[in-house]
């Protein structure tokens, strides 16, 4: 079998939320693994409730002020602490 030398590697990473129920946000519909349309900083922050459905932040702290259900279950929206 004939040996092979590697001079050179670019290694390319990748990551993603490890989530429970969905994996979009259903208030903005962009992936979890994305920007939200209201993002203003370059981080992904994801909520996470007791019924096991995530929302990007910035959608569902707008939407907790006036509810509080899950937009998906209609359960009681309870965040679980990261």
């Amino acid at each position: 079998m004939p040996n092979f030398k590697i001079n050179n590697v670019k290694l390319v990473t990748s990551w993603s939320f490890n989530l429970n129920k969905n994996q979009d946000c259903t208030i903005c519909r962009n992936t979890l693994n994305s920007y939200s349309i209201h993002s203003k900083n370059d981080n992904i922050d994801i909520v996470t409730g007791t019924c096991g459905h995530s929302f990007h932040k910035e959608c569902i702290e707008p939407w907790l002020k006036t509810q509080t259900k899950c937009p998906i279950c209609s359960t009681t929206f309870i965040k679980i602490l990261n």
